[in-house]
């Protein structure tokens, strides 16, 4: 099987790493030349967060010096440019390769509209690391990988791909995939929450007065999915099932939830700030909020599923990566600000610490 990695950093980076030690016959693509170099040269190093590293022999390549054609290609580069790595990848796809989506974001369906829904391979992605320079990766919490075909279909081609994907991260096959997208979704509005502010991720996480945002934030997303024909899917620490019940035993359980959910994310983790941080302060670019948050707000639209925080985080979100703003406590409260009195959980204004 002959198998790509397109997009070779943080994520793409580590299975990648760990198909070529277990001696996969794998080509990680990426469009840094530095890092495509460094790989080439010196191998792909990678460092883990409970101390040693491993340096793995790799083969590297732009997008323009790849040749033939691929049984399997693990798509691992930013929503913003999917579109664009699918031009270049489909002239190497073999007639029944599948290409599978290491992404954040809904994208299996725009996937699926290019080369076929039964050619398609869903995947969450739970575990953090970074790519702190070319040729090197550093590993932040184990995590998992949860993957499945759109039509729940256990064939052997998925069975293949986790294989491959647990040779570096825990690999489950789950059926509605895109009920596990939509939780990293979900999850990914409240990761791109403490971004907001330039602090620490893992203490903001924890602070019980903001889980009122919060719960409103995963109930409009929750709510936009299930307009949308899918059930939003429970992972690791978070059970979607609490945010949708208004009562004070429901918001009891969804600071519950949250709890669990910031100290899961605190648990052997080095990584203080989440990559939308990292994006705006470190790398200068555009987050994903547009393919995470933004994929509640357009599919509430569509279904009439009002999601007024998730909106304004976006806007705020767009003001901060365009110099309009900064990233600064007073923008929390304006999220808190946008809630309607029915949108706050009872008693979120006393008792919440």
């Amino acid at each position: 099987m002959r198998i790509a990695v397109w997009g070779s950093g943080a994520i793409g980076g580590v299975v990648g790493a760990g198909m070529a030690a277990a001696g996969a016959d794998v080509l990680l693509v990426d469009t840094d030349a530095d890092h495509v170099a460094a790989m080439n040269a010196r191998g792909l190093r990678v460092s883990f967060a409970a101390g040693g590293d491993q340096r793995i022999a790799v083969r590297a390549a732009l997008p323009a010096d790849v040749q033939g054609t691929f049984d399997v290609v693990f798509l691992a580069v930013k929503s913003q440019f999917r579109d664009a790595a699918l031009d270049l990848i489909e002239p190497h796809l073999a007639p029944d390769a599948s290409v599978v989506s290491l992404q954040n974001g809904v994208n299996e369906t725009c996937i699926a509209r290019r080369i076929g829904a039964a050619r398609t391979i869903g995947c969450l992605v739970d575990f953090s690391s970074d790519c702190t320079g070319p040729g090197e990766i550093r590993r932040g919490r184990q995590g998992s990988l949860f993957i499945g075909t759109l039509d729940d279909d256990r064939t052997p081609r998925l069975a293949a791909v986790q294989q491959l994907l647990a040779h570096s991260v825990p690999t489950h096959v789950r059926d509605n995939i895109l009920g596990c997208v939509w939780a990293k979704i979900c999850k990914g509005t409240v990761d791109a929450f403490t971004a907001l502010v330039d602090t620490d991720a893992l203490v903001l996480r924890a602070e019980r007065r903001y889980h009122p945002i919060r719960v409103q934030l995963l109930r409009e997303g929750i709510l936009a999915a299930a307009a949308d024909g899918v059930a939003v899917e429970a992972f690791g620490h978070f059970d979607p099932a609490p945010f949708l019940d208004p009562t004070p035993a429901g918001r009891d359980a969804a600071f519950a939830v949250l709890d669990a959910m910031a100290a899961g994310q605190a648990a052997g983790n080095t990584r203080v700030r989440t990559g939308y941080w990292r994006d705006i302060v470190v790398r200068k670019r555009r987050t994903e909020i547009e393919y995470v948050t933004g994929e509640i707000v357009r599919t509430g639209a569509r279904h009439g599923v009002p999601t007024p925080v998730n909106a304004l985080q976006l806007k705020l979100f767009d003001e901060i990566e365009t110099g309009r703003r900064e990233m600064r406590w007073e923008n929390l409260e304006e999220l808190r600000a946008a809630m309607r009195p029915a949108d706050i959980p009872p008693a979120a204004n006393k008792g919440a610490d």
